[in-house]
């Protein structure tokens, strides 16, 4: 008996399913069960771009650095700003102590494009105002003087790989021989500070690349020097003084040019852009795709009752990107308003939430995964879509954002009939 009732159910539960591919009755030939009818809709969504006027950058453990042309989103240019920490506490005692070279060492964890292009013509120089510890975006830059303080180029194969380029050989004496000689400059932070606000950290010449540099104490400006070792024979051992980023003020600025693009006509911050036949979204750059539920109202009206199976939407698919460069992972769906900005919550943003979370809370929020094998990206919006029709929360303006706005510039397009949400549901007959 135990088989043959496991054998009805799953009878039971293929006819149902079958009975969801396309709208017409279910029931079990008696009157004792109800006809119930299943049908799908396509939400119709308003759609349009919108560039967000301060995507942060930082702080985020990354640094942009480089240029990149000839791609679908603009030509893309980064530089970067870092402040070092003297280190003050550590300084050695140096006395028949001889410089030997200086070196900035620092990790790649990111390329825009990761199939080729992956030479780092990196250059330091000196900022050329203050450097306050502050909270910065993509659009904000610092003075750049015309002193070169470090140069070298080197091709980055790894990302578990340390670089180094070479420091200006009169500017590190200097630092050197301050400490050994108890200069006051080298004695505090903030007199340390003065003498040398930090680093603008660029690409000179034709990488066609974008370059993530980790920041911290895999960021560094090291000393290397030697000391005899006083015993007359002469052997010298190898010593370090290290000054490195960590918890100093860093940030860098994003500039993209759009104008030989589909979307020149994106000319000013928090703006809607309506009327174009395909969209796009970006991050570092800060342009998202913004959508209109508000067909749900109208669906609301003309199926009043029915309960809602799944709420789907898939956005894709996208267009074709070079080998090597890759579209952001995840998508948000993050809320806005006629503001045209993201809605701050605590340290996030308010956003629609996955399904089975408190549509009102904050640290769930839905997913949109990208699918490599179909190009696509698909989510369920079941909860907020039952919330939705049940009133018990309603926003109907949403952007399309990426997870990783902050510490990438990968993007993606889509043509405008591409992005669908559809509703499976039943109802009584």
């Amino acid at each position: 008996m135990a088989k043959i009732r496991i054998y009805a159910t799953l009878i039971l539960g293929i006819v149902i399913f079958n009975s969801c591919e396309e709208k017409g009755e279910f029931g079990l030939g008696s009157d004792d069960v109800a006809p119930i009818e299943f049908d799908v809709e396509e939400i119709s969504l308003g759609t349009s771009l919108v560039w967000l006027d301060s995507i942060p950058s930082s702080s985020t453990g990354r640094l942009m650095v480089g240029e990149h042309v000839g791609s679908e989103f603009g030509t893309m240019q980064a530089k970067a700003f870092i402040a070092l920490d003297l280190n003050e506490s550590t300084h050695p005692t140096l006395e028949e102590s001889v410089l030997d070279s200086t070196r900035i060492n620092f990790r790649v964890s990111y390329l825009y494009d990761t199939a080729s292009n992956r030479e780092l013509s990196l250059r330091a120089y000196q900022i050329g105002e203050e450097f306050k510890d502050t909270t910065y975006i993509t659009r904000n830059e610092l003075a750049q003087t015309n002193m070169l303080l470090a140069s070298g180029d080197v091709m980055i194969d790894k990302f578990d790989s340390t670089y180094s380029i070479g420091v200006d050989e009169t500017w590190s004496t200097q630092i050197f021989e301050g400490i050994r000689n108890g200069d006051v400059t080298f004695d505090t932070q903030d007199a340390f500070d003065d003498f040398f606000p930090g680093f603008v950290l660029r690409h000179e010449g034709a990488s066609n690349n974008i370059f993530g540099l980790s920041i911290g104490a895999t960021f560094e400006m090291v000393f290397y020097y030697s000391d005899p070792v006083g015993d007359g024979s002469g052997d010298v051992v190898n010593k370090t003084i290290t000054m490195n980023s960590t918890g100093m003020p860093n940030f860098h600025n994003f500039t993209i040019d759009r104008s030989a693009t589909d979307f020149s006509v994106v000319q000013e911050t928090n703006v809607v852009y309506g009327g174009l036949s395909r969209l796009t979204v970006q991050s570092g750059a800060g342009v998202v795709t913004r959508l209109d539920l508000s067909d749900f109202q109208r669906f609301n009206s003309e199926n009043d009752g029915v309960i809602v199976n799944l709420s789907e939407i898939k956005v894709g698919p996208i267009g074709d990107l070079p080998e090597g460069v890759f579209p952001p992972p995840v998508l948000f769906m993050a809320l806005t308003d006629e503001r045209n900005s993201i809605i701050p919550d605590g340290s996030g943003f308010r956003s629609i939430q996955r399904d089975g979370a408190n549509v009102l809370s904050d640290d769930a929020p839905v997913q949109l995964i990208y699918n490599t094998d179909d190009r696509t990206y698909t989510a369920s919006l079941t909860t907020y879509t039952q919330a939705y029709l049940s009133d018990i929360f309603r926003r109907n303006e949403v952007f399309l954002y990426p997870t990783n706005m902050s510490l990438s510039v990968n993007g993606l397009t889509v043509a405008v009939e591409d992005v669908q949400l559809k509703i499976f549901f039943s109802q009584l007959r």
